[in-house]
């Protein structure tokens, strides 16, 4: 349920000011698109900052998703995982590289 209550105002109100965030909030996604409270549909050109860039509520990634949620959701980097490697020996086939290094940031890729 969409809170009407709750407004772009509430930001200015309770949020430290770091960020000029836009004048609506998203409340749906579907592939390039969000949609507001009011039921208005932007293109999100913001979506790949940090970790959307496959867009958002594909079919396919929904169910990826939802198999890895039944198996484990996150582990630290003190632990290997098995996709991680997968995806790592993948790259190594089918790129340049010969090692991976994985990171959150685009700035820390050394």
């Amino acid at each position: 349920m969409i809170n009407q209550r709750i407004n772009r105002a509430t930001y200015d109100q309770v949020m430290l000011p770091i960020y000029s965030p836009a004048d609506f909030i998203p409340v749906k996604g579907q592939g390039s698109r969000v949609w507001d409270q009011q039921g208005k549909s932007y293109i999100d050109f913001a979506g790949g900052i940090a970790v959307l860039a496959l867009g958002h509520a594909h079919p396919l990634l929904n169910k990826a998703l939802q198999e890895q949620s039944e198996k484990l959701w996150h582990v630290s980097n003190v632990f290997t995982n098995e996709p991680a490697l997968c995806l790592a020996q993948k790259l190594i086939q089918h790129t340049f590289a010969e090692r991976v290094f994985f990171c959150q940031f685009w700035g820390r890729s050394e």
